[in-house]
């Protein structure tokens, strides 16, 4: 079989940008207006003998507040905080995985939750880049 080399490129470029042979994708939740404290705003599921690795996030509140990325790794529950001081919009992609060297263990979920309640009328949503090993 012979391998074009868009093949080729795409597998040395996704090698050397992620350090390992993976394609993450993105994960949306839907816009949630005034969320209550602790409510997932997206949720990406590990699948069954496999690992997960945040590449990315996206958050955006209308609002100031606090943001943790949960996950579970090594049968612990880990999380990262996002702090906003006021309203606005997170866009990040990775180089290396956020958390690398501690995967989500398989069978379990990555979210991102917001601290505290919303406000009244205040809309927020967020996003995951993930991929699985």
């Amino acid at each position: 079989m012979k391998l074009t080399p868009d093949i080729v490129l795409d597998n040395i470029a996704l090698l050397i940008r992620y350090g390992r042979l993976v394609t993450p994708t993105w994960t949306y939740g839907s816009e949630t207006t005034a969320p209550s404290a602790g409510t997932a705003l997206v949720t990406v599921s590990v699948p069954s003998g496999k690992q997960g690795y945040i590449y990315g996030i996206y958050i955006s509140a209308g609002e100031g507040n606090d943001f943790k990325i949960n996950y579970t790794s090594g049968g612990t529950a880990k999380s990262i905080r996002v702090s906003f001081a006021g309203k606005g919009t997170v866009l990040a992609v990775f180089n290396t995985p956020l958390n690398e060297g501690l995967p989500a263990d398989a069978g379990t979920n990555i979210t991102i939750t917001n601290v505290n309640a919303g406000s009244s009328g205040v809309v927020y949503q967020a996003g995951l880049l993930v991929g699985f090993v």
